[in-house]
Protein backbone atom coordinates (compact mmCIF):
# COMPACT_ATOMS: atom_id res chain seq x y z
CA UNK A 1 0.00 0.00 0.00
CA UNK A 2 1.51 3.35 -1.02
CA UNK A 3 1.53 6.51 1.08
CA UNK A 4 -1.58 8.02 -0.49
CA UNK A 5 -3.60 4.82 -0.12
CA UNK A 6 -2.53 4.37 3.48
CA UNK A 7 -3.53 7.92 4.43
CA UNK A 8 -6.84 7.52 2.59
CA UNK A 9 -7.71 4.33 4.48
CA UNK A 10 -6.66 5.82 7.83
CA UNK A 11 -8.55 9.08 7.58
CA UNK A 12 -11.61 7.46 5.98
CA UNK A 13 -11.83 5.09 8.94
CA UNK A 14 -11.74 7.79 11.56
CA UNK A 15 -13.16 10.84 9.79
CA UNK A 16 -16.04 12.10 11.85
CA UNK A 17 -19.53 11.95 10.36
CA UNK A 18 -20.60 14.90 8.25
CA UNK A 19 -22.95 17.05 10.28
CA UNK A 20 -25.80 17.88 7.94
CA UNK A 21 -29.17 18.72 9.46
CA UNK A 22 -30.94 20.14 6.43
CA UNK A 23 -31.63 18.81 2.93
CA UNK A 24 -31.36 21.06 -0.12
CA UNK A 25 -35.10 21.60 -0.57
CA UNK A 26 -35.53 22.58 3.07
CA UNK A 27 -32.41 24.72 2.95
CA UNK A 28 -33.76 26.70 -0.01
CA UNK A 29 -37.08 27.35 1.72
CA UNK A 30 -35.34 28.46 4.91
CA UNK A 31 -32.99 30.79 3.02
CA UNK A 32 -35.92 32.41 1.24
CA UNK A 33 -37.54 33.03 4.62
CA UNK A 34 -34.26 34.43 5.95
CA UNK A 35 -34.09 36.80 2.99
CA UNK A 36 -37.45 38.15 4.15
CA UNK A 37 -36.08 38.79 7.62
CA UNK A 38 -37.58 35.78 9.39
CA UNK A 39 -35.69 35.47 12.68
CA UNK A 40 -36.61 31.81 13.10
CA UNK A 41 -35.13 31.06 9.68
CA UNK A 42 -31.82 32.58 10.76
CA UNK A 43 -31.88 30.40 13.86
CA UNK A 44 -32.57 27.29 11.76
CA UNK A 45 -29.60 28.03 9.52
CA UNK A 46 -27.41 28.66 12.54
CA UNK A 47 -28.38 25.36 14.14
CA UNK A 48 -27.92 23.49 10.86
CA UNK A 49 -24.38 24.70 10.18
CA UNK A 50 -22.88 25.66 13.54
CA UNK A 51 -21.33 22.32 14.48
CA UNK A 52 -19.99 21.67 11.00
CA UNK A 53 -18.41 25.11 10.76
CA UNK A 54 -16.99 24.93 14.26
CA UNK A 55 -15.42 21.54 13.61
CA UNK A 56 -13.85 22.79 10.38
CA UNK A 57 -12.50 25.91 12.07
CA UNK A 58 -11.13 23.89 14.97
CA UNK A 59 -9.39 21.31 12.80
CA UNK A 60 -7.89 24.01 10.58
CA UNK A 61 -6.93 26.53 13.27
CA UNK A 62 -6.24 24.11 16.17
CA UNK A 63 -7.39 26.60 18.78
CA UNK A 64 -10.92 26.44 20.31
CA UNK A 65 -11.27 30.13 21.17
CA UNK A 66 -10.17 31.26 17.72
CA UNK A 67 -12.48 28.70 16.11
CA UNK A 68 -15.40 30.14 18.10
CA UNK A 69 -14.51 33.67 17.02
CA UNK A 70 -14.21 32.64 13.37
CA UNK A 71 -17.59 30.91 13.38
CA UNK A 72 -19.31 33.82 15.12
CA UNK A 73 -17.95 36.32 12.60
CA UNK A 74 -18.79 33.98 9.72
CA UNK A 75 -22.43 33.81 10.79
CA UNK A 76 -22.66 37.57 11.23
CA UNK A 77 -21.35 38.14 7.71
CA UNK A 78 -23.50 35.34 6.30
CA UNK A 79 -26.69 36.80 7.69
CA UNK A 80 -25.75 40.33 6.64
CA UNK A 81 -25.26 39.19 3.05
CA UNK A 82 -27.98 36.52 2.83
CA UNK A 83 -30.03 38.79 0.59
CA UNK A 84 -27.40 38.45 -2.15
CA UNK A 85 -27.18 34.67 -1.95
CA UNK A 86 -28.43 32.80 -5.02
CA UNK A 87 -30.59 29.87 -3.87
CA UNK A 88 -29.83 28.02 -7.12
CA UNK A 89 -26.61 26.96 -5.41
CA UNK A 90 -26.06 25.02 -2.17
CA UNK A 91 -25.22 27.11 0.86
CA UNK A 92 -22.42 24.93 2.27
CA UNK A 93 -19.58 26.00 -0.07
CA UNK A 94 -20.59 29.65 0.28
CA UNK A 95 -20.70 29.67 4.08
CA UNK A 96 -17.47 27.66 4.27
CA UNK A 97 -15.77 30.25 2.06
CA UNK A 98 -16.91 32.99 4.44
CA UNK A 99 -15.59 30.94 7.36
CA UNK A 100 -12.28 30.38 5.59
CA UNK A 101 -11.87 34.15 5.15
CA UNK A 102 -12.57 34.69 8.84
CA UNK A 103 -10.01 32.04 9.79
CA UNK A 104 -7.46 33.84 7.62
CA UNK A 105 -8.28 37.16 9.29
CA UNK A 106 -7.77 35.67 12.74
CA UNK A 107 -4.54 33.97 11.69
CA UNK A 108 -3.22 37.36 10.60
CA UNK A 109 -4.33 39.13 13.77
CA UNK A 110 -3.33 36.59 16.37
CA UNK A 111 -0.48 34.66 14.77
CA UNK A 112 -1.71 31.33 16.16
CA UNK A 113 -0.16 29.19 13.44
CA UNK A 114 2.28 27.48 15.82
CA UNK A 115 -0.35 26.24 18.27
CA UNK A 116 -0.60 22.45 18.27
CA UNK A 117 -3.64 20.45 19.29
CA UNK A 118 -1.51 17.98 21.23
CA UNK A 119 -0.48 20.78 23.60
CA UNK A 120 -4.02 21.02 24.99
CA UNK A 121 -5.12 19.49 28.28
CA UNK A 122 -7.25 16.35 28.16
CA UNK A 123 -10.43 18.24 28.94
CA UNK A 124 -10.17 20.62 25.99
CA UNK A 125 -12.64 18.56 23.97
CA UNK A 126 -15.50 19.85 26.13
CA UNK A 127 -15.15 23.04 24.11
CA UNK A 128 -16.19 21.29 20.91
CA UNK A 129 -19.42 19.79 22.21
CA UNK A 130 -22.62 21.42 21.09
CA UNK A 131 -24.09 22.07 24.53
CA UNK A 132 -27.58 22.48 23.08
CA UNK A 133 -27.40 19.21 21.20
CA UNK A 134 -26.06 16.79 23.82
CA UNK A 135 -29.25 14.73 23.60
CA UNK A 136 -28.42 13.89 19.98
CA UNK A 137 -24.85 12.96 20.99
CA UNK A 138 -23.26 15.28 18.43
CA UNK A 139 -19.76 15.31 19.85
CA UNK A 140 -16.97 16.30 17.53
CA UNK A 141 -14.03 14.66 19.26
CA UNK A 142 -15.21 11.60 21.15
CA UNK A 143 -12.51 8.95 21.40
CA UNK A 144 -8.76 8.56 21.73
CA UNK A 145 -8.63 7.55 18.07
CA UNK A 146 -10.44 10.76 17.11
CA UNK A 147 -7.85 12.67 19.12
CA UNK A 148 -5.07 10.82 17.31
CA UNK A 149 -6.48 11.94 13.97
CA UNK A 150 -6.59 15.55 15.16
CA UNK A 151 -3.02 15.31 16.45
CA UNK A 152 -1.72 13.90 13.17
CA UNK A 153 -3.62 16.49 11.13
CA UNK A 154 -1.81 19.12 13.18
CA UNK A 155 1.49 17.94 11.73
CA UNK A 156 0.45 18.89 8.19
CA UNK A 157 1.03 22.28 6.61
CA UNK A 158 -1.99 24.59 6.68
CA UNK A 159 -2.88 24.32 2.95
CA UNK A 160 -2.67 20.53 3.03
CA UNK A 161 -4.57 20.15 6.28
CA UNK A 162 -7.49 22.25 5.10
CA UNK A 163 -8.09 20.26 1.90
CA UNK A 164 -8.22 17.06 3.96
CA UNK A 165 -10.66 18.66 6.37
CA UNK A 166 -12.97 19.85 3.60
CA UNK A 167 -12.79 16.62 1.60
CA UNK A 168 -12.97 13.97 4.32
CA UNK A 169 -14.63 15.68 7.26
CA UNK A 170 -17.19 17.72 5.32
CA UNK A 171 -17.64 15.48 2.25
CA UNK A 172 -17.06 18.39 -0.13
CA UNK A 173 -16.03 17.54 -3.68
CA UNK A 174 -13.02 18.99 -5.48
CA UNK A 175 -15.02 21.65 -7.29
CA UNK A 176 -16.62 22.85 -4.05
CA UNK A 177 -13.24 22.95 -2.31
CA UNK A 178 -11.77 24.92 -5.20
CA UNK A 179 -14.66 27.37 -4.85
CA UNK A 180 -14.09 27.76 -1.10
CA UNK A 181 -10.33 28.26 -1.41
CA UNK A 182 -10.61 30.21 -4.67
CA UNK A 183 -7.98 28.09 -6.39
CA UNK A 184 -8.05 25.87 -9.52
CA UNK A 185 -9.41 22.33 -9.20
CA UNK A 186 -6.01 21.05 -10.33
CA UNK A 187 -4.40 22.76 -7.35
CA UNK A 188 -6.90 21.10 -5.02
CA UNK A 189 -6.03 17.69 -6.53
CA UNK A 190 -2.33 18.36 -6.08
CA UNK A 191 -2.71 19.51 -2.48
CA UNK A 192 -4.90 16.53 -1.65
CA UNK A 193 -2.30 14.16 -3.10
CA UNK A 194 0.56 15.73 -1.14
CA UNK A 195 -1.61 16.00 1.98
CA UNK A 196 -2.13 12.25 1.94
CA UNK A 197 1.62 11.73 1.60
CA UNK A 198 2.30 14.07 4.52
CA UNK A 199 -0.31 12.32 6.62
CA UNK A 200 1.09 8.88 5.79
CA UNK A 201 4.53 9.98 6.96
CA UNK A 202 3.00 11.39 10.14
CA UNK A 203 1.21 8.07 10.73
CA UNK A 204 4.47 6.15 10.29
CA UNK A 205 6.30 8.45 12.68
CA UNK A 206 3.54 8.16 15.26
CA UNK A 207 3.57 4.36 15.02
CA UNK A 208 7.35 4.25 15.50
CA UNK A 209 7.05 6.37 18.64
CA UNK A 210 4.23 4.17 19.91
CA UNK A 211 6.28 1.00 19.39
CA UNK A 212 9.40 2.46 20.97
CA UNK A 213 7.57 3.69 24.06
CA UNK A 214 5.17 0.77 24.35
CA UNK A 215 2.15 3.09 24.47
CA UNK A 216 -1.12 2.69 22.59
Amino acid sequence: MNHSDRAHVFISKFAFATLIAMDRATEKRVIIRAKRGDAEAFEELYNAFRLELYRSALLIMRHPADAEDAVSEAFIKTFRSIGRFDTKYPMRPWIHRILKNECNNIFKKRRVGTVRMDSFSSDWKDAVVDKKAKDSAQIIIESEEDMRVVKLLGKLSDPHREVLVYHYFNSLDLIQIADILEIPVGTVKSRLYHARKQLAKAIEGDEKITKSTGTK
